[in-house]
């Protein structure tokens, strides 16, 4: 009699770990990063490293940049919609294309600073390749509600003005 429960049990399990497995806690976020590399009051990205040191032209192959940029809700950022800034994301890129210049490897953290996730964070890094449409980089982990995250990043460029760039990231990932 305990086999015959024992099966009926497992396949209960078993039906289980596929439903959860198949995009059950599955988290779905868009938000935008803006990179202000403008040598100004409102800077959020600095050249670290480089041929020329930390005056290197972040265009330039080799050159490192460190950044805190603000992570908000939407693309726009002024003073009337400041509520919407979700966070912050720090971390570092460098140039890779000795060609076009056009290539970044992106290593950075995403840390919410508002709303039901202070505090807890995304880790995300890839290739940003500004001669593509768009470019997508891996969740590598979290902390917090976003422990153990896995997933990917699309990113798309929803605007660019001198150095200073708009970045749309549309995030999914699962903390399971």
């Amino acid at each position: 009699m305990a086999s015959s429960l024992l099966f009926p049990t497992l396949a209960m399990g078993m039906a289980t770990l596929v439903m959860a497995a198949a995009g059950e806690g599955e988290m779905n976020m868009v938000f935008y990063m803006h990179d202000n590399l403008i040598r100004n009051n409102d800077e959020t990205a600095f050249p670290v490293a480089g041929m020329n040191g930390s005056s290197s032209d972040p265009g330039k192959f080799g050159t490192l940049v460190v950044f805190s940029d603000v992570i908000n809700e939407r693309p726009q950022m002024n003073e009337s919609n400041s509520h919407n800034i979700v966070g912050l994301a720090k971390g570092m890129y460098v140039n890779t294309n000795p060609v076009t210049g056009l290539h970044f490897l992106m290593v950075f953290t995403v840390v919410f600073q508002s709303k039901e996730y202070n505090g807890s964070s995304l880790e995300m890094q890839g290739t940003a390749r500004f001669d593509q449409p768009t470019s997508e980089y891996a969740v590598v982990g979290g902390t917090g509600k976003f422990r153990f995250a896995r997933g990917y990043a699309l990113s798309t460029t929803e605007s660019i003005y001198r150095g200073n760039a708009v970045m749309k990231l549309n995030t999914t990932f699962r903390t399971t």
